[in-house]
């Protein structure tokens, strides 16, 4: 058995490519050690490692390896905590965080995940309670108060207003509270009707969060309108014949345009669809298996074999990354990730049996809805051009598949379906196969149903028709900032 200082020289490489965000390199490293079993350095390395290429359930194995080993600590159990919330053990990653807070009662971590945790599940009293103790500690934290005023706004107060302008006066340039900041201020703003600065923040809001985030910005931006379009090209002359017999549904459209409200209408049938909600999982197997592999090119680079064993790995490679955040792929599943309309065409060939909802509503409506949100995983949303540029992105992708007439595809228009709920959702639901009854609509949800969306709250409640009139309030401002597509 080699030594401690005969292994320290290859914990060093991996921890050197680590830092390089080389994972796999690391992984293959440690991976290779006869005592990863009883090293915690190993153990922990390798954990954080598979975490970074959204392999979860190795991530998981090996940092409960590491505690074993070095004890129980608020830093690894909250890591752990988080990674089991990737892989969706909700009830799991509850009492990990609760155990933080019994070695460190005042873990902002750990009280911000239990807030998110208990927000997303529906039990917002509880999640309440844990904002405003991260509050006790943290009087400056507009994170948490951004969080409390989604839950009542009775948070958003003279007082908090008062506190944010005398925050926003001081040295705070470098604090990422004056992003919160800057959207309370916005919603205060809406309040008052003085929609001109309402948009002022929010643009102020946005802008500020993206200045650290440029080049990942860019580079994201690269990937979605020039690289994966390229890709996506040269996959569509592979006579890919797969054998799947998965029969997932894939609910998709632009932030903010219903598809958090179809997916619960859908998962709320007799025919128990597992719901899958954002997973990301085209987004996390092309990034961790680098398959397009560099995002500062004009010209596509590319680790992947365009022919049938390409496309096969890359079937196994997806339904991997599904098993990671528990899906059982088996049966029927929904996935309403948001950019999975920009590789329909590869879900198509790799899921021949899929059923595909594109979901769409009012365009300044939907423009409006981006920016008043903060999505900090869409780079693109921070940017009111790339978002306009990614709307029509969309409706080009739209069109093109219209037109084709090659994917099974169902249109959902929000302002419609929200005029007539019933005839509408009858109409899906026989698109999909799937039994419809009246409940679903009545009901609309199940209340500790777990939403991970920004519409949490929203799509809770009864269906109502959609007025668009308040639009007129924003066209006038809408201008000045280039917006021509106002109908």
């Amino acid at each position: 058995m080699e030594n401690k200082n005969s292994i320290q020289p290859h914990i060093d490489k991996a921890l050197l490519n680590f830092k390089e965000a080389k994972y796999q390199i690391s992984i293959d490293i440690l991976e290779n050690l006869k005592e990863k079993e009883s090293n915690f350095l190993i153990c922990w390395y390798l954990g954080h490692s598979y975490f970074r290429v959204y392999n979860y359930l190795s991530a998981i194995k090996y940092i409960k390896k590491s505690i074993n080993l070095k004890g129980p600590d608020e830093l690894n159990q909250s890591f752990l905590a988080e990674v089991l919330l990737q892989s969706n053990q909700y009830e799991k990653a509850i009492k990990l965080f609760e155990k933080v807070l019994n070695i460190n009662e005042k873990n902002i971590n750990a009280l911000f995940n239990l807030g998110k945790i208990y927000s997303e599940i529906g039990k917002f009293k509880i999640a309440e309670n844990y904002y405003n103790k991260i509050i006790e500690e943290e009087p400056h934290n507009f994170n948490a108060f951004y969080e409390l005023i989604k839950l009542d706004k009775k948070y958003l107060s003279d007082t908090l207003i008062n506190k944010i302008n005398n925050f926003k006066t001081e040295d705070n340039k470098n604090n990422v509270n004056i992003i919160y900041a800057s959207l309370i201020l916005a919603e205060n703003e809406k309040n008052n009707k003085n929609f001109d600065y309402e948009l002022d923040n929010l643009i102020n809001g946005h802008r500020y969060f993206i200045q650290s985030r440029n080049k990942a910005s860019e580079q994201e931006f690269n990937y979605f309108t020039n690289l994966l379009p390229q890709f996506i090209k040269k996959i569509e002359n592979i006579d890919f014949k797969s054998k799947s017999k998965n029969y997932p549904i894939f609910i998709m459209g632009l932030p903010r345009s219903g598809t958090t409200m179809i997916e619960n209408l859908i998962c709320s049938s007799e025919n128990q669809i597992i719901k899958g909600d954002e997973t990301g999982v085209m987004g996390k197997v092309f990034f961790s298996k680098n398959i397009i592999s560099n995002y500062d090119d004009n010209n596509l680079n590319v680790n992947f074999d365009f022919d049938d064993n390409g496309l096969q790995n890359l079937e196994s490679l997806v339904l991997n990354q599904y098993k990671q955040v528990g899906i059982d792929t088996s049966k029927s599943f929904t996935d309403k990730s948001l950019e999975n309309f920009l590789y329909i065409k590869i879900l198509s060939k790799i899921f021949p049996r899929a059923k595909f909802i594109y979901c769409k509503r009012n365009y300044v409506a939907n423009l409006l809805g981006i920016l008043k949100v903060f999505l900090p995983n869409l780079l693109w949303s921070h940017s009111i051009e790339k978002i306009v540029t990614f709307m029509e992105l969309y409706e080009n992708n739209l069109n093109e598949i219209l037109l084709e007439k090659k994917i099974n595809l169902e249109i959902i228009n929000l302002e419609n379906f929200s005029e007539n709920p019933v005839d509408n959702s009858k109409n899906l639901f026989n698109f999909l196969g799937i039994k419809w009854n009246k409940k679903i609509i009545d009901e609309n949800y199940k209340k500790t149903t777990i939403i991970k969306t920004v519409s949490n709250l929203q799509v809770r409640n009864k269906i109502t028709k959609h007025d668009l009139s308040y639009l007129e309030n924003y066209i006038p401002f809408l201008k000045k900032y280039g917006i021509k597509k106002l109908t």
